[in-house]
């Protein structure tokens, strides 16, 4: 029997929700705005243009949907339909529409998303899901994850900048893996009361310091408004490079 999620865990998986949704309609606005060239145009994400990133958040966005309907009746289903492989083909495949045909099918996922999601604090929440042999609130935070990410990579003047303290905190300890192999590193944000100490050993830590945002957004993999700064003992030293996005075998995006 499903276990009902405490109240952390139902905070966090109700702004997940709240949030995303705010996301998913920017990204609606925003397309008001493109044209058939701009949609052609390179997104942040090497080798995408704006027309695979909005492929990309409709499909995964799809493949969150199908897990919530999936744990409403019980069941645990493959994350996405045809797998990886299948994933793959559909952001190719769909990456070329016409603003139209992107715009109808987001249109489609934001009223799927609303419908599908349990509400706050139901025991569909513990349900199985396939997303990282996790629960239904796993998928949650990864769709808000994926579509805030994502929404930074269209380049349509939304950065890091949107990215509220509850997603950054979150982002620093799921994206923390990244910095693994540093011997000793502390994340000082000089605009909030956060010092996030990574990883320990028996030297004088590296301090990264700048804005909470720019920190998550360097770890992110995207370009901060401006670069946090490290240094050692009070002496200048470059950022520690970064490991791969944390992945395991379920996970749906190699793109994030």
């Amino acid at each position: 029997m499903a276990h009902t999620p405490d109240d952390e865990t139902t905070v966090l998986v109700d702004k997940a929700v709240r949030d995303s949704a705010v996301a998913l309609r920017t990204v609606l606005e925003a397309m008001e705005r493109l044209d058939a060239d701009a949609l052609r145009a390179p997104s942040t994400l090497p080798g995408w243009s704006r027309g695979h990133v909005l492929a990309h958040i409709e499909g995964v966005g799809n493949a969150c949907a199908r897990q919530a309907e999936a744990a409403a009746r019980g069941e645990v289903v493959e994350f996405y339909d045809g797998g990886r492989a299948g994933r793959d083909a559909a952001i190719e495949a769909d990456a070329g529409r016409v603003l139209e045909e992107h715009a109808a099918g987001l249109g489609r996922l934001a009223t799927r998303l609303e419908a599908a999601w349990p509400v706050p604090a139901s025991p569909v929440w513990r349900e199985p899901t396939s997303y990282r042999d996790g629960d239904l609130t796993g998928v949650a935070v990864l769709w808000w994850r994926e579509v805030r990410i994502h929404l930074v990579d269209l380049r349509v003047t939304v950065g890091p900048g949107s990215w509220d303290d509850d997603l950054c905190l979150h982002l620093l300890g799921f994206l923390e893996p990244r910095l693994g192999d540093a011997d000793h590193v502390v994340l000082e944000a000089d605009d909030a009361d956060v010092r996030w100490t990574v990883a320990t050993a028996d030297r004088e830590p590296l301090v990264v310091r700048g804005a909470l945002r720019d920190i998550v957004a360097w770890l992110a993999g995207r370009e901060p408004e401006a670069a946090p700064v490290a240094t050692r003992a009070d002496v200048a030293e470059p950022l520690p490079e970064l490991g791969p996005w944390p992945s395991v075998s379920a996970e749906p995006t190699g793109r994030s």
